[in-house]
């Protein structure tokens, strides 16, 4: 309902109101980015870069394309940074990226003014046009540039006010890094486009981007970004954040879209929710990115879905970046619309470990299975089938299917005590992109009543509990080059051991910080695992 009324509030002043902001100098009221000086080159800043998205159709041919184009302004290798040129005939689906290093013989810091010298002998521009007295035209610009594969020249003009992100412009964006960052979300284009040796006028619409700070893409943490132009005339930028440990922290650092809504409003929030509905892998099935996204906030409800398969960048690092289209409502209205998507997270298939049961400790009339998601990604929920064989490990029929605990208990009443059983745990994403298996790998054995003399065989004893700088472990039995492995609550492995033989050790505790962890330890013909707490 807040979401309504704001936008109904918001076409009211838009209609009362002359695009009081295409001027020069202009600075929204709480912003901490100013035009056009903050549209140009800043020197203290160790990271910069602008950037452009558009979709084109041809007047001669009809074809619809897309471009993406970004100037990156980070010194490495003797070069003042990189260009970013990705062409596409959205018709035929053929796509061509270029990466160069360059040069910026011309970086102006009080406007845009963009000269850049690339590797091998092109040089390129993106500038603010000049009226006839040599003014700065606002929001107002001439792109010029050339690939191996075509070429680009267009006039651009912003018809919508600047949406600054996080309403002022400025952002944390992960663990330890800031943004300046604001965006253009409708700049009308038309000029010329060169591809595969055809040459014709073409016009519409495209996003301009702007950052400076120290986020690095190809350092930081990675991230999947969503430029949005809705039907109902409102633009959407969406970002999310991943820790190392493929999380997304429930924050505006990792997690944060700002909406405009028209020249006089827009909004900024945190709390949406960002689900994959689909994955693909590329073409050489070495990473795989998302491909459909729901998204949710207040009364916004979109799915987001890349249109090809195959437009990834492999330089300076590999990543997606393409068009998509937009579906869904907002408010009780229906939407369409488009976008792009850019993709630096890749994801993997779900490594799955068996923990429980191990071959001889089933008892009673039931069993408990356990087992772990070695690689778990917040952005990848994994759901579980349970199968079983009860021959040979050649013909499985499932218990339980669609589960995402990693616990299940296994009623077995009225089968034969000593009967030997095979497990096996499927884990999938929701679409089943991405898979992943555990085995039991040796037969294991029913037991209908308790096996006290076995139990004590395999008992495993941990001190102290908690434990702080040394865990001692005493085992049942002597085991026989036996490996040892501690992994923490989230599957990451922490430690190994190889060819431990004996029944007593005791483990160094120095490298792990505070929280809880298993300990595992398989001899070749079992595995005993228990769980431990370190505290600091």
């Amino acid at each position: 309902m807040r979401l309504l009324l704001l936008l109904l509030f918001s076409a009211l002043i838009f209609n009362s109101n002359a695009q009081p902001w295409k001027v020069y100098p202009y600075q929204p009221e709480g912003s901490l980015v100013g035009f056009p000086e903050d549209e140009g080159f800043h020197p203290e800043e160790p990271v910069e870069w602008w950037y452009i998205n558009g979709t084109l159709t041809g007047e001669t041919t009809g074809k619809d394309y897309s471009f993406m184009i970004s100037y990156f302004h980070v010194p490495m290798f003797g070069f003042d940074g990189f260009r970013i040129f990705n062409l596409a005939d959205e018709t035929t689906g053929e796509f061509f990226p270029e990466t160069l290093p360059c040069f910026y013989p011309t970086l102006s810091e009080d406007h845009l003014n963009i000269q850049a010298a690339l590797y091998g002998g092109n040089n390129e521009s993106w500038t603010t046009l000049l009226n006839d007295d040599g003014e700065l035209i606002p929001f107002e610009y001439v792109l010029s540039a050339m690939s191996e594969s075509g070429s680009l020249l267009l006039n651009l003009a912003s018809m919508k006010s600047p949406l600054l992100i996080a309403d002022t412009g400025y952002c944390h964006q992960g663990g330890s890094s800031y943004s300046y960052y604001y965006s253009l979300t409708q700049i009308l284009a038309n000029g010329s486009l060169t591809l595969n040796g055809i040459t014709e006028n073409v016009n519409g619409t495209c996003w301009i981007d702007h950052q400076y700070g120290n986020f690095n893409p190809s350092t930081a943490e990675q991230y999947e970004w969503f430029s949005l132009q809705l039907s109902n005339g409102m633009d959407l930028n969406i970002y999310n954040l991943f820790t190392i440990d493929n999380t997304i922290p429930d924050n505006s650092d990792y997690r944060h879209f700002s909406a405009w809504v028209n020249d006089s409003s827009s909004f900024s929030a945190s709390s949406f929710t960002l689900d994959r509905t689909q994955y693909v892998f590329m073409e050489d099935s070495l990473r795989c990115y998302g491909k459909q996204f729901h998204f949710v906030y207040d009364s916004i409800d979109l799915t987001l879905t890349t249109i090809h398969d195959n437009q990834e960048v492999f330089l300076p690092f590999r990543f997606y970046e393409g068009l998509m289209t937009v579906e869904g409502m907002v408010g009780n209205t229906p939407v369409s619309g488009s976008g792009f998507a850019e993709l630096l997270h890749s994801y993997e298939h779900p490594l799955i470990q068996l923990i429980n049961p191990v071959p001889n400790v089933t008892r009673n009339d039931q069993t408990t299975i356990t087992w772990q998601l070695l690689n778990p990604d917040e952005g990848r929920p994994v759901s579980y089938d349970i199968w079983i064989s009860m021959n040979d490990s050649s013909n499985y029929n499932a218990m339980v299917q669609g589960i995402t605990d990693t616990t299940w208990i296994w009623n077995h009443t009225g089968i034969e005590a000593g009967s030997p059983f095979y497990l096996k745990i499927n884990g999938y994403s929701v679409d089943t992109t991405l898979k992943g298996y555990a085995y039991s790998g040796q037969p294991l054995f029913v037991h209908n009543e308790l096996l006290s003399k076995q139990e004590n065989h395999n008992k495993m004893t941990l001190y102290p509990v908690p434990a702080s700088k040394f865990l001692n472990v005493r085992l049942g039995q002597t085991v026989n080059k036996a490996d040892i492995n501690i992994y923490n609550i989230s599957g990451k492995h922490m430690l190994n051991i190889q060819s431990f033989s004996g029944n007593h050790l005791q483990l160094p505790l120095n490298t792990l910080d505070a929280g809880t962890y298993f300990l595992m330890i398989d001899n070749g013909r079992q595995i005993m695992t228990e769980r431990f707490t370190v505290l600091r």
